[in-house]
């Protein structure tokens, strides 16, 4: 994941280390939209629908795809969940049906838990690239997981996990 990733971020220009990253910018620059939105089911922080036909009528939807986000996430935890939901479009998870809603029984794409897990990575990856994120982890974890997280933009959780992914000790909070 980490050289497709790279190489995405080449293709739009962004330095491979450069942290923490515009999310929204990138998405907007792969032809996808990003809007806050309200989900009656709070266990679904965000959403992406290909299909324009499907996209509520007071958006414009973006060329690629429209990912729709929880508005009462807290930054970091947009910032994954965007990413996330970008992931699940550059990584062609999206069928014909157009839309990816893992939680919506019969209206979008069954929950299919090897896409989520390279969703997350495609995410992790893109906000926390190995290289740095190893780097920052050396010289800051002492000051604490929350001050490695706030330098990249995500969540103490995002980073815990980025950290064990990397084989990094995680110390307790």
């Amino acid at each position: 994941m980490e050289d497709r990733v790279r190489k995405l971020k080449e293709s739009l220009g962004i330095p491979p280390d450069q942290y923490p990253v515009d999310i929204v910018g990138i998405a907007s620059a792969l032809g996808v939209k990003v809007y806050d939105a309200e989900f009656h089911n709070p266990n679904i922080s965000g959403m992406v629908i290909t299909d324009r036909k499907r996209v509520p009528k007071w958006v414009t939807p973006g060329e690629r795809a429209t990912i729709f986000v929880a508005k009462e996430e807290y930054p970091p935890r947009k910032a994954f969940t965007i990413a996330h939901e970008l992931g699940h479009v550059v990584l062609g998870h999206v069928g014909g049906e157009g839309l990816r809603t893992d939680l919506f029984r019969g209206q979008g794409l069954p929950y299919d838990p090897q896409a989520e897990r390279e969703a997350n990575l495609f995410a992790a990856t893109l906000l926390m690239p190995e290289e740095p994120f190893r780097q920052v982890w050396e010289a800051f974890a002492g000051r604490g997981i929350h001050y490695v997280a706030a330098l990249f933009g995500v969540s103490v959780n995002a980073a815990a996990v980025r950290a064990k992914e990397l084989g990094l000790e995680v110390p307790l909070f």
